[in-house]
């Protein structure tokens, strides 16, 4: 969902001026992307809406993602649903292949088949059993580890392998000293960060099932990120939290506050090797597809702690894909209705 460099944007803003609801969308969207999104915001969300009235069916899947994450609008599940509904029926095959996914959960395994009616399929889906976690399994208390066995369907991690597999770019880490992104050799995989005009409501039907496992509220997550191993890529001994020490970290922690916790959803299992270990806890873990693991960066009293050290080893065959889900203390200083910090 972004602006192809190709396009002459003075051209597209014309035509999204004059009504056409393909611009619209593209410009819209071009809008929402990136460092414009705090100046532009509104005015992108504004043109997809216009898309969306005149019947264009993506544009329609992406305002079931305004719905569902609230973006300029109270946050609203059955809407959702709704305009993922309408979508569909538009013939978005984005939008039914998101209602199809969810239906995997929402109705209950082996229910669903693939020339289902829009309507009659998105009435049946349950947003109680969407959001539900399943039962935790405590692994440590300290730190805290827990996990959780089938988090994720099968249907909801090929999705998300699918969605992120063409957008994987090197990983990269926070430069303690300066707090930039930058490149080191104690990680070596790929990885993509979700922001709002990669998303969609399947991906944040996930982001609120972690809101139910962990009690932690959505709005003080980071972007979801999805990352990939190939044979041999690791993501060496490190922690997650930041070190408030460090000057680099000082505006982060300001603006964002501390990164308390992580979750691992696993994605596939198809591949040999590639634990989570915890070295100064004697931990390994290897979820199946659609488990999921959590753990506090922090003690109970809120401090960096020591002991969630961790790394990501790699696998020695096939391929480990995951999301790593990021938790913060709170929100950034402000938000505005792009989602984008004004920061």
């Amino acid at each position: 969902m972004t602006l192809d460099s190709d396009v002459n944007e003075a051209e597209l803003a014309r035509s999204a001026a004059a009504g056409q609801p393909e611009a619209q969308f593209a410009y819209g969207l071009a809008l929402l992307a990136g460092e414009r999104a705090a100046a532009e915001g509104l005015r992108g969300i504004e043109l997809v809406e216009g898309a969306s009235g005149q019947g264009h069916a993506d544009a329609m899947a992406v305002c079931a993602l305004f719905e569902a994450i609230g973006v300029a609008r109270p946050q609203s599940w059955p809407r959702a649903l709704d305009r993922l509904q309408l979508a569909a029926e538009r013939g978005s095959t984005n939008a039914q292949g998101q209602l199809l996914t969810l239906a995997e959960r929402g109705l209950g395994e082996g229910s669903v088949g693939r020339d289902s009616d829009w309507g009659e399929l998105r009435a049946r889906i349950s947003i109680e059993k969407l959001l539900e976690p399943p039962a935790r399994q405590l692994l440590s208390d300290k730190p805290r580890i827990v996990a959780f066995a089938g988090f994720a369907t099968g249907a909801e991690c090929n999705w998300v392998i699918t969605k992120a597999h063409d957008r994987l770019k090197r990983a990269t880490v926070l430069r303690s000293a300066t707090g930039d992104q930058t490149y080191e050799s104690v990680r070596d995989n790929s990885a993509i960060e979700f922001q709002l005009t990669h998303m969609d409501v399947v991906l944040e039907v996930l982001r609120a099932r972690i809101a139910s496992a962990t009690r932690l509220p959505v709005p003080i997550f980071e972007p979801t990120q999805v990352l990939h191993y190939a044979v041999g890529e690791q993501f060496r001994p490190h922690h997650d939290f930041l070190d408030p020490g460090a000057l680099g970290f000082a505006e982060q922690l300001r603006q964002f506050g501390q990164r308390i916790a992580t979750v691992i959803l696993y994605l596939n299992a198809d591949y040999t090797g590639g634990e989570t270990v915890f070295p100064k806890v004697g931990i390994r873990y290897r979820g199946d597809a659609g488990d999921a693991l959590f753990f506090a960066n922090v003690d109970r009293a809120g401090n960096p702690d020591p002991l969630t050290m961790h790394a990501g080893t790699p696998p020695s065959a096939g391929q480990k894909w995951i999301i790593s889900q990021w938790i913060r203390d709170r929100a950034p200083h402000s938000l505005d209705a792009s989602g984008a910090s004004d920061q």
